[in-house]
C-alpha cells in the first residue's frame, strides 16, 4: 500500500506492516512519520539504528532481523539511507527474508520524489507491505500541518498567524517547525508582533536570488530582490551575478566552449531551464547588461537601475513566455 503524508494528515491511518519505506523530502517530515510509525508500535518495543552507505555490512543488519529473544521482545529496526540509493544488495535481502512475528522494520530515504526511479524494490514495499511518500506541502494541507503544530504547543492560531508565519519563512516547513518551537519558549505576548520582527530582520543573500530563478519562482525573486534593494548592496556587484547567470544560459545554449563552470549537481537544473529560452533572448540580455554597467558607472538614478533589475529578473523567470520578452528587449527578427 502507498500512503501519501498528505494523507496522514488527514487523519489516514497508516497499517501495521512489518516493513515501512519512508522516502522524499523535507527530511523533518520524513521523521515525523516515523514517529507516527513508533507511536503505533508496542511501549515496550527495542529500537536498533543502522545508517545505510556504500560501505554498509549486511551481516550487521542480518544479526538484528534474523536473531530471536529468549525473552518475549518487540524489534524495530531503522535503516537510514545516506547513499544516493538503496544498495541492491540490501534491497535484495529484504524482498527473500522472513520476518519475525517480533521485528519491525523502518526504512528512511531523504530523495526528491522526481528523483527517485520506480524499480521492483518500491513495487514490493508498496504491494507487500507500506510505502510512505513525502513531499513539500503547500495550500490547504500546509495550513493544516501548521494548525497541528501550534496545537501542540498550546497555541491558538488564526488566518493572519498562519499567513504571517508562511511569509516569514517562505513556505519552509522546517524553519517554520523550528520557529513554532522557538515560540513555545519564548512565550512572546503578541506573536504576531514577534513574526513581523523577525520578517523584517531575515536575510536574503544575493545568491539567494539566483537559486530562486533557476527554481523559475518569480514571486520569490522579486521580493528577494527588493530585500537586497533595501540592504543596500553593491549595484555593481548584482549586475555582475545577473550577468553571469544569462552567460551560463547562453553558452549552454549555444555549446559555445569554454563552458561555464556549473557544480554538478546543478548540471541538470541549468540544461533544463536553458531549454527554455531562445537563444536570442538571451542574447538580447547579455546587451541589456552592458549598456546597464555603463549606466551604473556614470549615473546616480537607483530608481532606474533597480527598475531595470526587475525587469531582467522578471524575464529570466518567465522564459515560457518568449514572445512577449522579444517586444520587451526591443527585438527585432
Amino acid at each position: 500500500m502507498k500512503i501519501t503524508y498528505n494523507q496522514i494528515l488527514n487523519r489516514k491511518i497508516i497499517p501495521e506492516s512489518k516493513l515501512y519505506l519512508i522516502y522524499g523530502e523535507p527530511y523533518h517530515l520524513i521523521n515525523e512519520t516515523e514517529s507516527v510509525i513508533k507511536k503505533s508500535l508496542n511501549v515496550e518495543t527495542n529500537f536498533s539504528t543502522h545508517y545505510i552507505d556504500n560501505d554498509f555490512s549486511l551481516d550487521e543488519i542480518r544479526n538484528d532481523l534474523e536473531s530471536t529473544s529468549l525473552f518475549s521482545t518487540n524489534d524495530a529496526v531503522i535503516l537510514n539511507i545516506v547513499s544516493s540509493s538503496i544498495p541492491k544488495k540490501l534491497s535484495d535481502y529484504l524482498q527473500n527474508v522472513k520476518f519475525t512475528d517480533s521485528i519491525t522494520v523502518l526504512i528512511k530515504f531523504k530523495k526528491s520524489i522526481n528523483l527517485v526511479k520506480k524499480n521492483k524494490f518500491l513495487d514490493f514495499v508498496e504491494k507487500e507491505h507500506v510505502l510512505l511518500e513525502i513531499r513539500s506541502l503547500s495550500n490547504n494541507n500546509l495550513d493544516l500541518w501548521l494548525k497541528s503544530k501550534f496545537n501542540s504547543v498550546g497555541i491558538k492560531c488564526n488566518n493572519k498567524l498562519l499567513e504571517l508565519i508562511k511569509e516569514t519563512h517562505d513556505g519552509n516547513t522546517s524553519a517554520m517547525s523550528q520557529e513554532i518551537y522557538k515560540i513555545s519558549i519564548l512565550k512572546p505576548e503578541r506573536i504576531e508582533d514577534y513574526l513581523s520582527s523577525t520578517n523584517i530582520t531575515s536575510k536574503y543573500s544575493e545568491f539567494d536570488l539566483i537559486d530562486s530563478i533557476l527554481n523559475q519562482d518569480q514571486g520569490k525573486s522579486l521580493r528577494i530582490l527588493q530585500y537586497l534593494r533595501d540592504s543596500n548592496i553593491s549595484e555593481v556587484f548584482l549586475l555582475y551575478l545577473l550577468q553571469n547567470e544569462v552567460r551560463k544560459f547562453l553558452y549552454l545554449k549555444q555549446n559555445i566552449s569554454p563552458q561555464p563552470y556549473i557544480p554538478g549537481f546543478k548540471q541538470k537544473q541549468y540544461k533544463s531551464v536553458t531549454s527554455l529560452f531562445e537563444h536570442t533572448i538571451l542574447e538580447s540580455l547579455i546587451s541589456h547588461c552592458f549598456m546597464l554597467d555603463k549606466y551604473i558607472k556614470s549615473n546616480s538614478k537607483m530608481n532606474y537601475v533597480w527598475d531595470n533589475f526587475e525587469e531582467i529578473v522578471v524575464i529570466l523567470t518567465s522564459p515560457s513566455h518568449n514572445d512577449v520578452i522579444e517586444r520587451r528587449l526591443g527585438y527585432e527578427h
